[in-house]
């Protein structure tokens, strides 16, 4: 018996990089696994697998940028199936570009597919979980939304991503719906090369520079955090943004205002020209994944 025997889940971008990993992992533990994705070929390859490995997987071929696609695809899996338990959205497409080379088109891509993909197929998915009274919602975002030279979009998608994860945790409570975000990092290994397991979390982070991907655990490591998501074994665990990478797992502290300063009768211009620096401006942290320490006091240059 698996821990998800009796569970429907759809995951989306389900025959990608990461999505292959946990629709394999999401079947494997005894789900009933639904693989949206826009490879037929990708997809089909992959349900086969599953199935000859004894799991119940079927292909769905479509996108998610709109509300009509995403509902076709839940459509589609309770049809299939009856009901559906779980949504992974792992629908993944951005442009990697610096903000000054970047084209309108490019950013729609990242806002349709990663933004509005994920409110799209939660939206859908929510109606039937909320008429269930159980569900588990899993949102993929990135450590990039800390910031990610040349990937402005991406970070800027996956942060908002981090924020609707929040508001739906607090919406969805009273259903009996989860929904939790995690955080992901992982490449794809190289062919005859051993598997990363340890993640490291400092480097030379620049735009000309991008050493951080190398070396970086790969998908396999990350899947076992979806299961444990969608799985009664987290039934007390929402609202939360979780990192898995190879050997790390972590868990992102909600965003909230720190590091207080106050002024009774409130803050001129010249009360902050004089004190910032030495109140809360003197814990500055420069954004970056992995960033060291605030490099920006004597100025940007």
């Amino acid at each position: 018996m698996g821990v998800l025997d009796g569970k429907v889940a759809v995951v989306t971008g389900g025959a990608g990089l990461l999505g292959t990993e946990y629709s394999r992992l999401l079947a494997k533990y005894g789900a009933k696994v639904l693989i949206n994705d826009t490879n037929p070929d990708a997809a089909d390859k992959l349900v086969k697998e599953i199935t000859k490995a004894g799991g119940t997987a079927s292909a769905f071929i479509g996108g998610v940028e709109s509300w009509e696609k995403a509902g076709r695809i839940i459509d589609a899996c309770v049809q299939k199936y009856g009901r559906i338990d779980c949504l992974v959205n792992s629908a993944h497409k951005t442009a990697a570009k610096p903000i000054w080379e970047l084209s309108e088109e490019e950013l729609d891509v990242s806002l349709n597919i990663h933004l509005k993909g994920h409110f799209a197929c939660a939206h859908h998915a929510s109606k039937h979980m909320v008429k269930q009274k159980s569900g588990s919602i899993v949102t993929v975002s990135s450590r990039a939304l800390t910031g990610h030279p040349g990937l402005s979009p991406y970070a800027a998608v996956k942060g908002g991503i981090v924020s609707a994860t929040f508001s739906w945790a607090l919406e969805l409570a009273a259903h009996g719906v989860r929904v939790n975000c995690i955080n992901p990092a992982a490449v794809r290994p190289k062919e005859g090369e051993p598997e990363v397991k340890h993640m490291q979390w400092h480097w030379d982070f620049r735009l000309d520079r991008m050493s951080w991907y190398a070396p970086v655990p790969g998908p396999k490591s990350v899947a076992p955090l979806i299961v444990y998501l969608v799985s009664d074994a987290s039934k007390w665990v929402t609202g939360q943004v979780i990192f898995l990478s190879g050997d790390t797992l972590a868990i992102m502290r909600h965003p909230k205002e720190e590091k207080f300063a106050f002024m009774p009768n409130g803050w001129s211009f010249e009360d902050i020209e004089r004190y910032f620096k030495e109140t809360i401006g003197a814990t500055l942290e420069k954004p970056g994944m992995g960033a060291g320490q605030y490099a920006w006091y004597e100025g940007v240059r």
